[in-house]
Parts: structure tokens; sequence; C-alpha cells
């Protein structure tokens, strides 16, 4: 507890800062997304962000927030959401290997590696205010977007579900009010085109559109050492068309957008070898039931991948590739309207997402060992209805009050099935799926008051509830002439935050904050046998944060420091359970783990004369469990007694780096006549971490940085301009994947190797 406290202390006094660059302003509707420049011209300038569901300086709140802009994306060459890693302290986030559409966040220690319709995302998406109920097809797009905000801590009052350790929100770009666009081209290694373009067209007073359109498509960089080809390749499109009308004191904002995305997987170099300590989990007790041999090289179909030379870095053996044809479908509508004392506002949004016939080879390997074909299908509809207090209207105390209710609904359903699995060399067709449907209602409220001169408190809570219908119907029962399995549960959560800052002067604040969140319970996606089905629990945590921020030496130096301890309690682990069928065992979730994560973290910016802006972060983060008593051994129980349960507290969190930390400039060279030229690096280090839940010892990735450059010439007229830019500059070699599962795969995917390009952009 002391160390915690000093912990805590720690990060309370000391400052830091955070990478907010310039963003251009666009009209937009309520919540708005504008820019706020501070100082004089040398100064740096701050982003406008809707944290707390209102405009406000990312500067000006007492919450973690990394506040990223169009020109950081555009500098960083940051075209998806799996990308936001790089530019963020304490959190890694990639997509899913085997399914280019899912999104993997671990966010301060916390997240999860299930795709599983049945559970629940680990880290909230936020697309214009509409909450994304479900982790395939979270890999979105960034393009055409005003800003991305990434919010650090539980986010259980205002964000809602599913952000335990936080959130992130995407604010698309709202229609200009003068016609006009953009067009850019993209060319770069691995036969990489992009094209991204958008142009607004006013049609009315108060009422303007816009259409946007981006693509990216590329070979992949993964080569097949059997035939030569090449995968891992992306093949993403977005169309978007919006509309803003701004009639009086009414604004409505409506966009729809449609997404294709046919990527291949990204397969990986299969490891498997005839070692018996393959899948050994650390600290695990094998004294009943001992590890043997993978299963795959025991078996005569297959045995032959694990003698097999070892595809080098970069490389693969997969015996067929993994094509994939994602189709998702959305519109959101966001209505605000100011009357006078307060301010009303609705969020509406629905969302279709499918894929289909997509086959996966989840062994990475020459050889029909575990390979599978499945279709997935989800849709969602959500309403969030808000009255708040308006700045002058009369409610707000003279300025002194700021105040907020809201009510939110939710209904998502999804059906999945798995088509055919081929195991061990043989193909089943499978009659094995499972659907389910959600209910969630919450209502929730939130207030600020000004004491004293620069003295604030603020305090929130939210009620959930949940209602969740899950069907689902395997081999084994359709063999027995047995009907579908119906499941449902309800579940409630009550969270609450508490916030106390203080400004000592302008652009200078310290705060204080207690905050609470979850993530909602679910079931067993599919079971193996009655015995292994059921719910399980929502995760709660308590969040304890203390932070600064602080602009100084006339707004060119911004500091900002986060410390903090977040105490977990009933997190959802997945643990092995025995069957009466081969394999004799289940991995199923259950809440089994309580854990503690803290640290600190930094943020700072510095413009020392105007052409020069440099910047940087630090997250230190120590994630442990408290409790975690399991049987996590993974073998065949014998004589229907299993290994023994253990505590399994030295185990580390996946994908959780002790150290991150990142270093970057960029410099504005004047050149007259011949226009302006910018030159921008980047480099993002973290420290090692465990690609899987249970520390198998060939996921093991050590640290490394990554490199990027940039250099861009602008014309004089600020319409045409040229780049060249790279990514891992100095071809660091790397993994961003790896897994196995009950003796039959071993693998790792590696991370994109250096790439070099050049672009053209044309504003009009």
């Amino acid at each position: 507890m002391k160390k915690s406290l000093a912990l805590l202390y720690a990060g309370s006094a000391v400052f830091s800062a955070s990478p907010a660059m310039a963003q251009d302003t666009a009209a937009s509707a309520e919540p708005t997304a504008s820019v706020e420049q501070g100082g004089s011209n040398a100064g740096l300038t701050d982003i406008i962000v809707t944290a707390r569901k209102r405009s406000e300086s990312v500067q000006n709140i007492p919450l973690a927030v990394t506040a990223i802009s169009t020109a950081r994306l555009e500098e960083t060459r940051i075209t998806n959401v799996a990308q936001l890693g790089q530019l963020v302290p304490s959190f890694n986030v990639i997509k899913n290997a085997a399914n280019p559409g899912a999104l993997f966040g671990f966010l301060r220690g916390f997240g999860s590696k299930s795709s599983d319709p049945s559970s629940e995302p680990a880290i909230s998406l936020n697309i214009d205010e509409i909450y994304q109920a479900n982790t395939s097809g979270s890999v979105v797009n960034l393009f055409d977007v005003e800003a991305v905000e990434v919010l650090r801590g539980p986010q259980g009052t205002l964000l809602g579900k599913n952000s335990p350790a936080g959130g992130i929100s995407v604010r698309t770009r709202r229609p200009g009010d003068v016609f006009g666009g953009m067009a850019q081209i993209d060319y770069g290694s691995f036969n990489d085109l992009q094209l991204r373009s958008y142009v607004d067209v006013p049609v009315a007073k108060d009422l303007s559109t816009t259409f946007s359109y981006f693509r990216d498509k590329n070979d992949g960089y993964i080569k097949n050492i059997r035939n030569g080809r090449k995968y891992g390749a992306i093949n993403v499109q977005s169309f978007r068309a919006a509309f803003l009308a701004t009639p009086g004191d009414l604004s409505w904002y409506v966009t729809a957008q449609y997404d294709i995305n046919r990527s291949g997987t990204t397969p990986g170099r299969n490891l498997l070898r005839n070692d018996v300590n393959t899948f050994r989990v650390p600290g695990a007790d094998y004294s009943v039931s001992p590890l043997t041999a993978p299963t795959a090289c025991t078996r005569p179909a297959t045995a032959a991948v694990c003698t097999d030379p070892l595809p080098g870095y970069g490389e693969t053996d997969v015996n067929f590739g993994s094509p994939r044809d994602d189709r998702t479908w959305s519109i959101t509508s966001n209505l605000s309207f100011d009357a006078g004392p307060i301010n009303l506002a609705v969020a509406s949004g629905y969302r279709d997402y499918q894929e289909r016939n997509t086959t996966t080879d989840n062994d990475h390997s020459a050889y029909t060992v575990l390979e599978s074909l499945y279709q997935f299908k989800a849709n969602q509809f959500s309403n969030e209805i808000r009255v708040a207090s308006s700045d002058g209207g009369g409610l707000d105390l003279d300025g002194k009050l700021n105040w907020l209710v809201g009510a939110f609904y939710l209904h998502a359903a999804y059906p999945y099935r798995l088509v055919a699995n081929r195991s061990l060399g043989s193909l089943t067709y499978s009659p094995t799926y499972q659907t389910g449907i959600t209910d969630s209602y919450a209502v929730f409220g939130h207030a600020e008051l000004e004491v004293l001169p620069g003295l604030s408190v603020s305090a929130g809570a939210r009620q959930t509830w949940d209602k969740k219908t899950h069907t689902y119907r395997n081999a084994t029962m359709v063999a027995n002439n047995q009907p579908a399995m119906v499941e449902s549960g309800s579940w409630a959560n009550f969270s609450i935050d508490g916030t106390v800052e203080y400004r000592f002067e302008p652009g200078k604040m310290v705060y204080v904050r207690y905050a609470e969140g979850y993530r909602g319970g679910g079931f067993v996606g599919v079971p193996a046998s009655a015995a292994n089905a059921g719910s399980f629990q929502p995760e709660t945590v308590k969040s304890y944060e203390a932070g600064t921020k602080v602009d100084f030496w006339g707004h060119r130096a911004r500091l900002n420091v986060t410390g903090f301890i977040n105490k977990f309690s009933d997190l959802q682990r997945t643990i092995s359970e025995p069957t009466t069928a081969a394999p004799f065992f289940v991995q199923v979730p259950r809440n089994i783990a309580s854990a503690t994560t803290q640290g600190v973290e930094v943020e700072a910016e510095l413009r020392p004369i105007p052409e020069l802006t440099l910047r940087g972060s630090l997250g230190y983060l120590d994630a442990k469990y408290d409790r975690f008593i399991a049987d996590l051994s993974g073998t065949r129980p014998v004589n229907g007694v299993s290994n023994p349960a253990v505590n399994n507290t030295s185990l580390r969190f996946p994908y959780t780096s002790k150290w991150t930390y990142s270093l970057g400039g960029s410099y504005d060279a004047d050149l007259g006549s011949a226009g302006k030229l910018t030159i921008s690096a980047d480099w993002n280090y973290r420290s090692s971490f465990n690609m899987t839940d249970l520390n198998f010892a060939f996921a093991e990735q050590k640290g490394y940085g990554l490199l990027s450059a940039n250099v861009t010439w602008t014309d004089p007229s600020d319409r045409y301009s040229v780049s060249v830019y790279s990514a891992n500059l100095t071809n660091k070699r790397y993994a961003f994947a790896s897994d196995g599962s009950g003796g039959l795969t071993a693998y790792v995917v590696d991370g994109a190797p250096r790439s070099v390009g050049v672009s053209g952009k044309v504003k009009f």
C-alpha cells in the first residue's frame, strides 16, 4: 500500500504534456470540434475535445486524455485505430492476425484477446458518439476525421459500457460551408496504393454536404516459402456521405458510411516442435496429469509439421490463403438544440456488420491441423438523449455550474455459425452455432460546480441494466438429437466518479479523481457440454487518479502527468475444465481473478521557436494479479482428476509493457516564394511483453522501438503538397501476435518491415 501511495503521489507531483497538435477548424454540430489557439503564433495549439459531452480544451479537463488531430494522424501516417498505440502511453492495440477486422486493445494493462461475440469488448470504441458493441469490425479507418480521443482511466459515468480502463472516441469531419475538397494518392512498399478524397458541397443557407472516399490496397509482406505468394495483404474501401444543417439554434449532423474489407489474414511462422515444454504455463502444477508432446507432433497425418524446417522472419508456409469479404453499413445522427436555459442532444445510430464465409488457417502450417470456415453477422441500434445546462442560460449559476442528465438504449444481436472444421486431417461440416441478443438501458448524470475561485468539484453516476439471451447448439447436441440450448441473464451496474480540481493560474491545474467502471457479463460461446456452459459476471474497477496539466513559457511548453491506481475485481479469465470427449478439456471464461494496475503517464510538448515543435511521452505501468487461483495446465484429467488449482499471480498481463515512451519532433522551414518544407520524425518504444494470456515462452517479445519519418513540401498557396515517408525506418524485427491452442498449434506473427513511399495531395 505504501508503494501504491508513493506512486500516486509521484504522479501528482510532476508535470507532463499532451501530444495535441494543430487541427483544422470545421463547422460542426454539438458537441463540436475546433481549435483554441493560445498565446502568440509561436505558442502551442490546443485541441477541443468532447470527453465530458461538451466542447472543452484538452488542457482544461481533469481527465487523462490523449487528443490526436488530423494533422498528427497525417504526420504519423496512421490510417486505422489499430495503429494508435504508437501515440498513447500505456496503450498497446493490434489487429487480430486471424481476423483483420477485429481489434485487440490493452490500456493500462487491461484488455482482452477474445473476439468471441458472446464476450463484450474490453475497451469501448465510439464513433460520432455511437458505441460499437462488437469487437469484430472495430478496426475502423481513420479517414476524413476531425480528431481522435483516447481516454485513459475508467469512463463508467459518461462513456458507459465497457470502459473500465478507458475508451476511444472518433469524430468524423463535419462538412464545410464553402465548396472545396481534397484528393490524395500515396504509393509505397509492397505495392501499397492509398487513395483518399473528400468534397464539400453547400446546398443552401445553413445546409452543407460532404462526400468522402478512402482506399488502401497492397500485396502484403509475409512470404510463403512453398509457393512464393504474399500474405497479409490490405484491401479496404470506405465511402461516406454526410450533411450538416444549422438553422438557428438547431444543429443536425447525419452521416452514412459503407466499408468493404477484403484484407487477408496475416499468417505466422509455425513454431511447433516435439517439445514437451511448448505449452508449459509458468507456475502451473502438473503433478496429476503431466505435459506430453504436442498432439500434432504425434499424429501421422500432421507429424511433419514438427519436423519441417522453420520459416524465417517474415515468412510462412500455410497451405491455403484466408480470403475475407467483410461488409459494414452504418448511419449516424447527431442532433442538438439550444433552448436557452438548456441544450438538448440526441445521438442515434444503426450499424450492420457481416463476415461472409471466412476461412482461417489457425495452425499457420502447410498441414491440415486446425482450420475453420465460419460466418458471422452483427447489427445494433443505439439512442442516447441528453439535457444539459447552457452557458449563460440561467441554470448555470452565472457560469459556476455545468450539469447534464441523460438516458441510453442499445439493442445488439448476432448469429455465428461454424460451417466446417478441419482438425488433424479430417474435415467436418459442423452444425455448431450460437446467437445472442443484448438490450442495455442506462440513465446517467454529471455536474461540475465552482465552489471557490479556481476550485471546482464534479461528480457523476450511471445506472445500467443489461439483459441478454444466448442460444447455442454444438455437434454433440445434434448427434444426440437435442434441441438448441437457450440461456438468459440480467446484470445491473452502478458506477460513480468524483473529481476535485484546482486552477492556480490560467493554464495550470491539478486534480484528484475517483472513478468506477465495468465490463459486461456474458455466456460461454459454444460450450463443449452442459457442464461447461453458463454465464460469467461483469468485471469491475475502482480507480484513484491524480494529475496535473500545465502550460508555461508563454504557452510554448506543456507538461501533463497522471498517476493512477486501478483495483480490478471479478476479472474474466479463460481456464481449462474437463470434458468427456477428446481432447477431454475445454477452455472457458470464468470470473476467477482480481488485480491491481498502477503507474505514471507523462506527456510533453515544447515549441522553443515558431518553426520547431518537440514532443515526448512516457508510461510506467505495474500490472499484477492479486488473486488468480485456477488450473491453467490444459492437460487431460487422469481418472477424472485434474491437476491442482494454484495461485497464478506470477503471470503477466498480455501485451502489457512496464515501460512505453516516445520522442518526436517536426520542423517547418519557410522557403519563401518556393513554399514550405516540413520535416518530422517519431520514435516509439515499448519494453518486453508476452503475447499470450498464459505466458508461453515462445510468445515472449523483447523490447523494441520503431522509427518513422516524413518530409513534406507545400507550395506557397498551400494547395499542393508532396511527401516522402517511411515506417520502421531501421527495419526492426518484432512480432505483434502469437498464441497456441490445445497442443495443436504454436505460432508467431511478424510485424511489418521497413516501408517507404511517396504522396501527392491537392486541395481545391
